[in-house]
């Protein structure tokens, strides 16, 4: 009677260990569960964050994209005219017009607050999507390189604007602008100096290769764009 009752507290203690171990694998599956449940929606706050981002950020690279090839233009009609010897053509508004804005430059204001969020929080790895989460990693670094070529475009602009200054009258500007802001007397001087077919080679030059900067990474993130809405289900 005695072993009778024996086998059966040990069944009973091993029914009670197995309840016990059942419910803890059910606590760890529910906790688990909980956990993935919450990093998805912090995975799909971020995503549409970006989305937001990407809008944003597209307006102005179509911007700049616009501006870049503009004094790109600028400056290499304005070389090829002078090369090609065809300076008749520089009179007035038309000279002003290729002067100023082969002098100008642009610097991108992008709205990335999505896309720095995931980045500084150090949240990358709650993207699930290896190439989603690619073009994000390696964001930084191509902004990093638009911004040294703007800075470089930046003082261009400014070193050309400061070397037209001595050939250029403001005044003119109010008083007759159908005659163009360059000083009669020193406009053949300026067209036949060297210095100011170098400077629009090397504005013309360094414009393209930001025009080209810029259409990439318009690219990268049209790209991006259509990865997030697939991954989200949105196409």
């Amino acid at each position: 009677m005695e072993k009778n009752k024996t086998g059966k507290y040990l069944k009973y203690a091993l029914g009670e260990i197995l309840l016990v171990m059942i419910g803890i694998l059910l606590a760890l599956q529910v906790n688990n569960w909980n956990e993935e449940r919450k990093k998805s929606l912090k995975e799909n706050y971020y995503l549409n964050s970006i989305k937001s981002s990407i809008l944003l950020s597209q307006k102005e690279l179509n911007r700049v994209i616009v501006d870049a090839e503009l004094i790109s233009s600028c400056a290499d009609t304005l070389f090829t005219t002078i090369a090609k010897n065809k300076t008749e053509q520089l009179e007035g508004k038309f000279l002003d017009s290729l002067l100023l804005s082969a002098g100008d430059y642009s610097l991108i204001s992008l709205n990335d607050g999505g896309i720095q969020e995931i980045l500084n929080t150090g949240s990358l790895d709650l993207i699930k999507d290896d190439r989603i989460r690619l073009h994000l990693a390696s964001y930084n670094d191509r902004l990093h390189k638009i911004r040294k070529y703007e800075v470089e475009t930046e003082k261009l602009s400014k070193d050309f604007q400061g070397y037209l200054m001595h050939y250029i009258d403001l005044r003119r500007f109010i008083s007759s602008a159908h005659e163009g802001l360059i000083i009669p007397s020193k406009k053949m001087q300026l067209i036949a100096d060297p210095i100011l077919t170098n400077y629009l080679a090397k504005i013309a030059n360094i414009h393209q290769g930001m025009y080209e900067m810029y259409t990439e990474e318009k690219e990268v993130m049209d790209s991006l764009d259509l990865l997030i809405d697939s991954y989200l289900g949105n196409d």
